[in-house]
């Protein structure tokens, strides 16, 4: 319980609002008005103040929150706050009976309550409730902030949104705003011929976008699954076949990707796509879409943004809007013809020969390298509306051909104040072509390039049934709001934000380890399913004896250690049970030896060693699973699955490269290893190729980045380093 004094001493009015037989927290209440109907008819005329109080009529009800109390002698005035606005109260003696009266004596700012009353106004002319009925309907055990208006904290008000929308008119008016946006959007589509679908949000397959998935297990199929990064566009496309000839959705989308104020993990787009467009008719859509969304919601194409300084400009919506060739603005801002290059590394070369610094340029592939140097010459300076044409063809994998020159798309994009507010093109309905886009997609994925699409094979089944001509696009929510309402985050239109939990909390139950009176690792179950908390069945002594009985080969016995040690960090990061998954760590090659042992032969025994110990099949499944894939045995058409399986394989795995990395270094130490020290060697395959780059890259499945990994590997290895030889 709360032990802060103000929270205690709200529980005991709630405690003495029992006392008297008040229901504090009553079904329901019904109003007559909201408060800006009775404001409304408070200017149409009242009775004077004495009238009222001779004879009130109590002909108006409203409900509420109560915002401040201010006592005049026998006055006492209250601003009541509902979904309308705000209206001022007056609770005067001898207007409400005995039972009421001992109620408000208990009431607090933040309490909802409903009232009944006449209207009158104050000298001051401010239109007023007399209240002569009162009926609790929430006691608040937290009294509201003060003067919340110049609380400064954003990161306060992204996890506790409810106040600020509370006590910022302004603040809840920008949501509003949004919903009202989204609203005449629809209205907008359902116009034009438009019908709203619904496609899925969990994929077999990661597509629609340049992007890095979020991954996640679906335990009925027992295979794993990606969060959708794009608004439907193949099912869209796929339904276009089937014969709806103009759909749209309205979607949430993810990328595990970084966070930053114009980028958010968790988003929202709209999709829409039209049969028989090509993409200079989907861009005069767009140009009478957003003349009649912004006259029906702000009344004026004129709209004042944050431009990339954070000085006021006027941006203006009114059309037609500048076309924009992209190759010959990069040329213009750049000097570099990407048309020159057909590349990544030409490419490269020569944006480094113009001293243009790109992070990761080297892992990319060419149309995502093209991508990232316009994003960084090109697109800051575009504030004015404009549409970006004619992208070259490697960066848009899903966009057609353009008839009269093959090297680029029939592409645009919206651009605003530095935002790619519209992503559109021209859509490829030739399956052949399709292929090949795809196909080269999945060798750039293969290569490193994280964001490159996978092969779909199903969608290509869809387009070989015939698909008409059509365009599409991708409009970002969240970007467009925050250009409209002068937000630089768009955190700050997003109402609920994803926020990293308080104090390190993860949202994991937590079990004690041990039982009472054993050494035992306690059984336990996970919140997750993904093995967070793991019943080893045995001690971590009993784990050592064992590990020491079975592991004579000393390489062997310090590969376990390493082991161990990186499960222990990966634990630590995720929030799971440190000690168990060492264990598993530990035990995950019992009985490997690469001298007596063939590399088919690895695990068969461990099953038989551990279960005769005690392990339990979860772990010892577990344990299997690092072998999964490997060496031509029983185990090699089985797939890992599920975060602690994951996490085993790249963890274990990491060792090998960081055991190795300290054997070349002069000092054969890992003390002064740092992470790009790993990173260089983990892209030289030549450099202990023994070690699997997939199975590191399984990191990725549990959403660690590469570089992650290897610090939580070199964090965790160092501290033993002098008791495995390093």
């Amino acid at each position: 319980m709360n032990n802060d004094p103000l929270f205690q001493e709200r529980l005991k009015k709630l405690n003495k609002l029992k006392e008297l037989g008040v229901n504090p927290y009553p079904e329901r209440f019904e109003r007559s008005h909201f408060s800006a109907e009775a404001l409304e008819l408070g200017e149409k005329g009242v009775r004077d103040l004495e009238e009222v109080t001779k004879s009130n009529k109590g002909d108006i009800t409203l409900a509420g929150r109560m915002l401040n109390m201010r006592e005049f002698g026998k006055l006492n005035f209250v601003h009541l706050q509902d979904d309308k606005g705000r209206i001022q109260l007056c609770f005067m003696d001898g207007q409400l009976d005995d039972n009421d009266v001992e109620v408000f004596k208990l009431l607090g700012t933040g309490d909802i309550i409903g009232v009944s009353g006449e209207l009158f106004q104050t000298k001051h002319g401010e239109t007023t409730l007399m209240v002569n009925k009162l009926t609790m309907l929430s006691k608040a055990l937290r009294g509201l902030p003060e003067k919340w208006h110049g609380v400064k904290d954003q990161e306060t008000q992204y996890r506790q949104r409810y106040l600020q929308t509370i006590m910022d008119p302004e603040a809840k008016k920008r949501f509003e705003f949004r919903f009202e946006l989204t609203k005449k959007i629809r209205d907008f589509y359902y116009d034009n011929g438009f019908i709203e679908i619904e496609s899925p949000v969990l994929e077999n397959i990661s597509s629609g976008a340049a992007a890095k998935p979020f991954q996640t297990h679906h335990n009925a199929f027992d295979i794993d699954v990606y969060l959708r990064i794009a608004a439907g566009e193949l099912w869209h496309k796929t339904a276009v076949v089937g014969g709806f000839e103009k759909v749209f959705e309205v979607s949430k989308c993810f990328r595990n990707e970084g966070i930053d104020p114009s980028h958010l993990q968790e988003f929202t787009m709209i999709e829409h796509y039209a049969a028989f467009w090509n993409y200079e008719d989907n861009m005069d859509f767009m140009e009478r879409m957003f003349e009649y969304i912004l006259k029906e919601t702000i009344g004026t194409t004129k709209v004042t943004v944050n431009d990339p300084e954070g000085n006021p400009a006027e941006v203006d919506f009114k059309t037609p809007w500048p076309r924009i060739d992209y190759a010959e603005q990069i040329k213009k801002d750049s000097g570099i013809d990407i048309h020159k290059y057909d590349n990544a590394k030409d490419l490269l070369k020569a944006i480094e020969e113009k001293g243009i610094k790109i992070e990761k340029a080297s892992d990319m592939g060419y149309g995502n390298l093209v991508d990232h140097l316009y994003k960084k010459v090109t697109r800051p300076k575009l504030i004015q509306p404009a549409f970006v044409m004619k992208h070259p063809i490697d960066t848009k994998p899903l966009a057609r051909k353009n008839d009269e020159d093959p090297k680029v798309c029939d592409s645009f994009q919206l651009l605003v104040n530095g935002w790619e507010i519209i992503n559109a093109y021209g859509e490829i309905v030739d399956p052949l072509d399709q292929r090949e886009r795809f196909e080269a997609q999945a060798a750039a994925k293969a290569s490193g390039d994280e964001e490159a699409m996978s092969m779909n094979e199903e969608y290509l089944l869809a387009m070989e049934h015939g698909m008409p001509p059509m365009s599409g696009m991708g409009m970002g929510v969240d970007r467009l709001v925050s250009l409209l309402t002068q937000q630089d985050n768009l955190k700050d239109v997003v109402l609920f934000p994803l926020m990293k939990p308080q104090h390190g909390q993860a949202n994991v139950d937590k079990v004690d380890t041990e039982e009472k009176g054993s050494s035992k690792p306690k059984k336990k179950s996970s919140a997750t399913g993904d093995g967070l908390t793991v019943d080893i069945g045995i001690s971590y002594d009993e784990a050592l004896a064992l590990a020491k009985e079975h592991i004579k080969n000393p390489n062997v016995m310090n590969h376990s250690l390493e082991a161990e040690a990186v499960m222990r960090g990966l634990a630590k990061h995720f929030g799971a049970d440190e000690e168990a998954w060492g264990i598993l760590g530990l035990l995950h090659d019992i009985d490997w030896d690469p001298e007596t042992v063939k590399p088919e032969e690895h695990g068969m025994k461990s099953r038989e060693i551990l279960s005769a110990a005690g392990v339990t099949d979860e772990a010892i499944t577990i344990i299997e699973s690092h072998i999964y894939g490997f060496g031509g045995g029983v185990f090699q058409d089985r797939e890992r699955s599920g975060l602690v399986q994951h996490a085993l394989a790249c963890g274990e795995t990491i060792t090998g490269l960081i055991h190795a990395g300290a054997l070349v270094r002069p000092d054969k130490s890992v003390a002064s290893m740092e992470v790009k020290s790993i990173k260089k060697k983990f892209k030289d395959k030549s450099f202990a190729a023994g070690v699997d780059r997939d199975v590191l890259r399984e990191a990725e499945k549990i959403g660690l980045e590469m570089n992650d990994l290897f610090q939580i590997a070199l964090d965790a290895i160092k501290p033993i380093a002098d008791q495995v030889g390093l």
